[in-house]
């Protein structure tokens, strides 16, 4: 007879161990933060999609989060929503974008040069040059972090 999995949140025994990334939903370079993923999306593609809710990430009974993969050992590796607890399987950039869309409506940031914006224009980008240069500016910011620190 197997015996059921604890339900107290805190026993890790019985959970797969998850490493979260901020990947962009529309380009998919993978940011340092839930913030520079808002700020990415916002300067480099457009669009505004809300913060989430101040606090650390809920206890949760199927999985413990990894907060340094270098000095923890984790088990799987998922996109997390820069907006909310969600979080998507990293070989399903896809769902990430869906849900982002769905649940957090991205609107467009007006700027004086366009005229008018579609709704539907969030769509998934793979451009390499768009990565090149948001990975230049992450670096370039982190640069400046250690700097000023």
């Amino acid at each position: 007879m197997v015996d059921p999995p604890d339900k107290n949140p805190k026993n890790t025994l019985d959970k797969l161990s998850v490493h979260l990334e901020y990947a962009c939903f529309i380009c998919g370079i993978i940011l340092s933060s839930s913030k520079t993923c808002i700020d990415h999306v916002k300067n480099i593609h457009g669009y505004v999609i809300p913060f989430r809710p101040p606090g650390r990430r809920p206890e949760n009974l199927k999985f413990s989060y990894v907060r340094d993969p270098e000095d923890e050992p984790w088990t799987i590796e998922e996109f997390a929503c820069p907006c909310c607890w969600y979080h998507s399987p990293s070989d399903d950039l896809e769902a990430l974008n869906e849900h982002i869309r769905e649940e957090h409506n991205p609107t467009r940031v007006m700027k004086e040069e366009y005229e008018e914006y579609e709704e539907d224009d969030v769509e998934m980008e793979d451009t390499e040059f768009v990565q090149e240069i948001t990975t230049k500016l992450d670096e370039l910011k982190s640069m400046f972090e250690e700097i000023l620190s």
